[in-house]
């Protein structure tokens, strides 16, 4: 999924869970399906791959609302060196939110619908 294809605008940030064994962030987001009729649904906003996630947000009560997710193009990040050299690209993204901003910089996402 190429972040640019959806409108995030007004998703309410329901919670936000690492997987360190798989390495993803998934976003529970309470998701406009229709905005004309304000009809929002739950859906995953799963980051894949993720190597950097910052949170730059003042102390807010209740759970934040993404104003807009701002495609800040592609990142290249190196470790190590000789043998032990790694490097990763990534794409990065500042969520603007209306209690701050949030930087990902990450390989994949995909919008899923939950299970449970």
């Amino acid at each position: 999924m190429h972040i640019d294809d959806i409108d995030f605008h007004d998703s309410l940030i329901l919670n936000v869970t690492e997987n360190t064994q798989e390495h993803y962030l998934d976003f529970l987001l309470d998701f406009p399906t229709n905005s004309e009729d304000n009809i929002f649904e739950q859906r995953i906003l799963r980051f894949i791959d993720v190597i950097f996630y910052c949170i730059d947000e003042i102390p807010f009560f209740g759970q934040p609302t993404i104003l807009e997710i701002i495609n800040l193009g592609q990142v290249t990040k190196s470790w190590g060196e000789g043998r032990n050299y790694f490097e990763a690209t990534r794409t990065k993204i500042e969520m603007q939110t209306n209690a701050g901003n949030r930087i990902i910089e990450y390989k994949d996402c995909s919008l899923l619908i939950p299970t449970n």
